[in-house]
């Protein structure tokens, strides 16, 4: 066996207000339940988590292996969230196309396998859920 494969020990599911990680619970309970540092992990988020809106809730998944070391995906908020907090459309009924393409441009960062088309039918199904209309 390669001794360069790390033993995943467990994953760690979180949801981490951008830009704002901090010792405190929820996040320094948790990791150091699984023994990392949880300094290193609050400042590698932070940093990372920069370009994003400060304390949008973030979902992280952290892989903890056996040695104590990690790394972490950064996922953005569901599909409705974004839809009624980002974009701000809580009382109307319309959706014009550029915020529909904006959608479909930040969930192909959670789904970099999915092709554009794809990822645009899921919303549009999300959206007449919602009963929302795109209009141009």
């Amino acid at each position: 066996m390669d001794k360069n494969v790390k033993k995943i020990f467990r994953i760690v599911d979180l949801i981490v207000p951008a830009q704002n990680a901090k010792l405190a619970p929820p996040v320094g309970p948790i990791l150091g339940q699984v023994k990392i540092k949880v300094k290193d992990f609050c400042t590698q988020f932070n940093n990372q988590t920069i370009n994003y809106p400060i304390d949008l809730p973030l979902r992280v998944f952290v892989t903890v292996f056996k040695n104590e070391t990690f790394v972490f995906n950064i996922k953005l908020p569901t599909l409705f969230f974004l839809i009624k907090n980002i974009l701000g459309i809580d009382n109307k009924e319309n959706l014009n196309t550029v915020d529909f393409l904006k959608l479909v441009i930040l969930k192909k960062r959670d789904y970099p396998y999915l092709t554009e088309k794809a990822i645009a039918k899921s919303i549009y199904a999300t959206i007449k859920t919602l009963h929302l209309n795109i209009i141009s």
